[in-house]
């Protein structure tokens, strides 16, 4: 993957090589690339062009190779990246005790950016007892 002007910058050359390095290894091993390229869920072409050294991947292909083969790339943090997650439904998002939350229960701890995309809300929930639990307590 080249930038507009068709050169790399350092730090792409620098992954760049991590990468070939980390492929290349892969490949000779048993099962070989093949294997590998199946781990990761991309072809066998681009795998052959990782390890050669002539393309970089793309970040999710990076973030696979570091959850299913323990690489640490040097360039990449993946605590900064936004995970993408499929949501099955509306209700998969809804906890149970929201229903009985009201807004004197929420306490916000604490506010600040995480990256230049994201925003981490730190909040305090105090739950109380509902009627029926109460009830049970009585009895």
């Amino acid at each position: 993957m080249k930038n507009s002007r068709g050169k790399r910058t350092p730090g792409e050359e620098q992954l760049l090589k991590q990468v070939k390095d980390v492929f290349s290894r892969k490949k000779n091993e048993a099962g070989g690339a093949r294997k590998a390229a199946k781990e990761l869920n991309i072809c066998l072409a681009s795998f052959y062009k990782y390890a050669a050294g002539t393309d970089l991947p793309r970040t999710e292909v990076l973030r696979d190779a570091h959850r299913k083969w323990g690489i640490k790339w040097n360039l990449v943090d993946f605590s900064k990246v936004v995970r993408t997650q499929e949501i099955r439904t509306a209700r998969q998002l809804e906890f149970s005790f929201l229903r009985a939350l009201r807004e004197e229960d929420v306490e916000i701890v604490q506010i600040g950016p995480v990256g230049q995309t994201m925003l981490e809300v730190k909040l305090r929930i105090h739950l109380r007892p509902s009627p029926a639990q109460k009830m049970a307590k009585v009895t």
